[in-house]
């Protein structure tokens, strides 16, 4: 459906999922001239915390392809990371980034890594689909094409994580990696952990096969009518589903142990949403990425 309401702020044009909006103000503007991120309500208000995620820029390289790997020559790619780093608030010469490969490890980034992946790929961190941090002003940033954005914020310990979840990396439940990474290096707790759900392939456009199934059930996380929210038969096509990458997610986290209530999903399909978002896919692996962006600031108490 079209200019839903999410969280009292009309939405433009946005193709929202059928199973529920953003639980907050989750706010993305349809304005070309201007760049404006989708950010979440649930961080909104916290002190010491800037996030967003891009979207499609016309005015930009590439409609605003902020991947290296997909974007072309990379001082354009660097110049649209900018211009979107200045709207966010961020410096994007501090990027911290990954070098991605649909699995759940995690990296510990700290003020030493400021720059890594910011200006070319070859230095980002190797092997990574998750990064947290307690270093101030080090931003964090992963892209995406469909797959989800998850960022973390935990206020009382004043602490970022951001993963990128794909099927694999869902069915290898980088979600929970996140949580048990934030605890490990930071001492955070789940039930004081804040997660957002970003833009992603939904349940009414993704199809899978059986690995994907198979790889979800063996993680035991649902069942029953559950189960059934994630995973539906495709009507006439044997062997195929549709699956529900952000339920999948929203119900990893809880098994993690954040509660309902301090997870957020933007609800917004990017398949059913191409004009605003990249999906792979939707145009069939000749598209750019999005970038999910998130950092503490220590011009605000954390």
């Amino acid at each position: 459906m079209t200019g839903p309401k999410v969280g009292g702020s009309k939405v433009e044009g946005l193709k929202v999922e059928g199973r529920g909006a953003a639980s907050g103000a989750a706010a993305l503007a349809t304005d070309g001239g201007n760049l404006e991120p989708f950010t979440f309500a649930i961080f909104s208000g916290l002190p010491g915390v800037r996030h967003g995620i891009t979207r499609r820029a016309p005015g930009l390289h590439r409609d605003g392809d902020l991947s290296f790997v997909t974007g072309g020559a990379g001082t354009a790619v660097f110049a649209s990371r900018r211009a979107w780093a200045g709207r966010i608030g961020i410096d994007a010469g501090r990027v911290v980034a990954a070098r991605q490969v649909h699995g759940a490890a995690v990296a510990r980034v700290t003020a030493a890594d400021r720059g890594r992946g910011a200006r070319v790929i070859a230095e980002a961190i190797p092997d990574t689909d998750s990064l947290v941090t307690d270093a101030p002003d080090t931003p964090l940033l992963l892209c995406f094409a469909d797959c989800a954005p998850i960022l973390f914020h935990d206020p009382a310990r004043g602490v970022v994580g951001l993963a990128h979840a794909g099927w694999r990396g869902t069915v290898a439940d980088v979600a929970g990696a996140t949580v048990r990474a934030l605890g490990e290096h930071f001492g955070s707790r789940p039930a004081d952990i804040r997660a957002g759900i970003g833009p992603a392939i939904g349940p009414c456009c993704y199809v899978v096969g059986r690995d994907v199934i198979d790889g979800w059930a063996a993680l035991d996380v649902a069942e029953g009518a559950e189960l059934g929210r994630v995973v539906r038969p495709v009507a006439g096509s044997a062997g195929q589903w549709y699956f529900d990458l952000p339920l999948a997610n929203r119900l990893l986290l809880e098994r993690a142990g954040l509660r309902p209530e301090h997870i957020e999903d933007a609800g917004a399909c990017t398949a059913c949403n191409v004009e605003h978002f990249f999906s792979h896919r939707a145009e069939r692996g000749q598209t750019g990425r999005f970038a999910a962006i998130i950092q503490l600031t220590s011009d605000e108490p954390a």
